[in-house]
C-alpha cells in the first residue's frame, strides 16, 4: 500500500509539473534603457553614530562638464536639474545600459464550463472495518474487527451546471484478492473555489451504495474430533457480505490544462451505513454481528 501511494504521488507531481509548465510558461521580453549616469557621494550614520559615504548612480543626461574643474551639470530622468562639484560624485558616465525583464502573465488554461464530461484514474484507500461480533452459546471468539487496502479504478460521468459547479455519477471498483471485493457507486457533487486559477481547491462530496465482500474467522462452541486427537472451540470460516450507504467528503485540488482537461487530486473521508449484512457458515449457526467500517482513500484522476 505505502509503495502504492509512494507511485501514485510520483506520478502526480510528474503530471502537475507538467501541467503548470505546459499552461504557465512566461514569455519574457527584455527592455534595454541607455542613460547617462552620475554616481553621487551621501553619507549615512551607522549603529555606531559613525559618518559613513558611497556613492548612488543618478540616471539622466550630462548637460556639460568642466574638464578643469570636474564641473557637472545633470539632468535628471525625471527632468530636475542638478550641479556637481568634483567633490560630490565618484564618478559619471555616458551612454550606460540597462536591461530589464518583462514577465507577461502566465496563461489561465480554459476549464469546461457546460456539457458532459467524464473522468478516469485511480483510488487507494484504507478501509477500518468492525464485526461487533458478540459471544453467545454457539461461537465463544471471532474476529472483532480488521482492514482492507483497495485499489480502486474510478469512473465518472459529469453534468457541468456552470463554471463552480458539477454533478454527476461516480464508480469505484476493487478486486482486493483472496475472495475479497469491494466496489461502489452513486451520485456526486463537487465545487470548484476559483475557476479563473491553473491550481484551485474544490470541495467533493459522493452519496454512493458500496457492496463488500470478504470472510472472517470465527470460533464454534463445538468440539472437533481427529483420528488421535480433539479440538476445541472449532473454528469455522463465515462469508460476509455487506450492503452499505457510503458517504464521502473531503478535498481536492484540480490542476488545468490544455484542451478544457484538467487533473485532479483528493483526499476524501468515508463513512459507511451498513444496510444488510449477510453471514454464510457451514453450520449454518450465523454468529452475531453488528459490521461497520470507515475510512480514507486518496484519488487521482483526469477529467476530460
Amino acid at each position: 500500500m505505502k509503495k502504492l501511494l509512494i507511485c501514485i504521488t510520483i506520478a502526480l507531481i510528474n503530471l502537475v509539473v507538467y501541467a503548470q509548465t505546459d499552461s504557465s510558461l512566461k514569455e519574457q521580453n527584455s527592455i534595454v534603457e541607455v542613460y547617462d549616469v552620475v554616481a553621487v557621494y551621501k553619507e549615512y550614520t551607522d549603529s555606531r553614530g559613525r559618518s559613513r559615504k558611497y556613492s548612488s548612480e543618478l540616471k539622466g543626461k550630462i548637460i556639460n562638464h568642466d574638464q578643469s574643474t570636474g564641473f557637472l551639470t545633470f539632468q535628471g530622468k525625471d527632468g530636475e536639474m542638478y550641479s556637481f562639484t568634483s567633490l560630490q560624485y565618484e564618478y559619471f558616465k555616458y551612454n550606460k545600459e540597462f536591461t530589464s525583464k518583462i514577465n507577461q502573465k502566465k496563461a489561465i488554461n480554459q476549464r469546461k464550463e457546460e456539457g458532459l464530461g467524464f473522468h478516469i484514474g485511480l483510488s487507494a484507500g484504507i478501509l477500518r472495518i468492525w464485526t461487533g461480533f458478540q459471544e453467545d452459546e454457539n461461537y465463544v471468539g471471532g474476529t472483532t474487527g480488521g482492514g482492507e487496502q483497495p485499489v480502486c479504478i474510478k469512473l465518472g460521468l459529469n453534468k457541468y451546471v456552470d463554471k463552480n459547479n458539477l454533478v454527476g455519477l461516480t464508480a469505484e471498483y476493487s478486486l482486493l484478492g483472496q475472495g475479497s471485493s469491494y466496489f461502489n457507486a452513486g451520485a456526486r457533487y463537487q465545487y470548484l473555489y476559483n475557476s479563473a486559477k491553473n491550481a484551485t481547491f474544490y470541495l467533493p462530496t459522493e452519496l454512493k451504495f458500496s457492496h463488500y465482500k470478504t470472510s472472517y474467522m470465527f470460533q464454534s462452541n463445538d468440539t472437533t474430533y481427529f483420528e488421535n486427537y480433539q479440538t476445541w472451540p472449532t473454528d469455522i470460516n463465515a462469508d460476509v457480505a455487506l450492503n452499505a450507504l457510503e458517504i464521502n467528503i473531503g478535498q481536492g485540488v484540480s490542476f488545468a490544462l490544455k484542451n478544457k482537461r484538467s487533473l485532479s487530486l483528493e483526499l476524501m473521508l468515508l463513512k459507511q451505513f451498513i444496510l444488510s449484512q449477510n453471514l454464510k457458515v457451514s453450520n449454518n449457526l450465523s454468529p452475531k454481528t453488528d459490521f461497520s467500517m470507515y475510512g480514507a482513500k486518496l484519488s487521482l484522476f483526469m477529467n476530460f
